[in-house]
């Protein structure tokens, strides 16, 4: 590629409305203009469109056939948005779980657990820890670890089944928190 043309690229975009094609692919991917990255997504969408420019040009100055070169940049323009949408998706998807969110509705069962292990806290990344955390924990403290993990119950559920108030669920939970952070440092502290 030719890294001297893309400013070329982006200059051929700007001139004679030829920029429409860009705002044609993000409307080809349902990308709206009311979106608060749609600026974001143009602007990437252009300097794809630079890339095509430059990789399409390879010998020549000027394009010989602009249609064929609209045609390529927008096959290419489209591929990149659309895996940069999918790449957004398993990143939303892939989202950090806590127990200090009260309200979350979590399937933690597929997400976690390892169906075919017979310990509960057997989980594809943590387990090890989490069972390390479950065996250091008071016994109030592992019925929240149970609830929350294995039953993904709120807070107020918790209380409901053990038939306590929210605020020792929430001393339970602090609990589990602070062996957390205390049994992470310790396992940090040996390597």
């Amino acid at each position: 590629m030719d890294y001297e043309k893309i400013p070329a690229g982006l200059s051929f975009l700007m001139r004679d409305k030829r920029i429409t094609i860009v705002h044609g692919v993000l409307k080809s991917l349902g990308i709206s203009p009311r979106r608060d990255d749609y600026d974001d997504f143009v602007q990437e969408a252009s300097l794809v469109f630079a890339h095509a420019y430059a990789n399409y040009l390879q010998d020549e100055t000027d394009p010989t056939n602009e249609r064929d070169l609209m045609c390529y940049a927008f096959q290419r323009m489209r591929w990149r948005i659309l895996d940069h949408l999918r790449r957004d998706q398993l990143e939303k998807a892939h989202c950090t779980y806590s127990l200090d969110d009260d309200e979350n509705d979590h399937d933690y069962n597929d997400l976690l657990i390892d169906r075919q292990s017979t310990n509960p806290f057997a989980h594809r990344e943590e387990g090890d820890f989490l069972g390390y955390l479950y065996q250091h924990c008071s016994p109030n403290q592992q019925r929240y670890l149970i609830a929350k993990l294995n039953h993904h119950l709120t807070d107020k559920q918790v209380a409901r089944t053990y038939g306590v108030s929210r605020q020792a669920v929430h001393q339970w939970k602090q609990g589990v928190i602070s062996r957390a952070h205390q049994l992470r440092a310790k396992m940090n502290g040996k390597f």
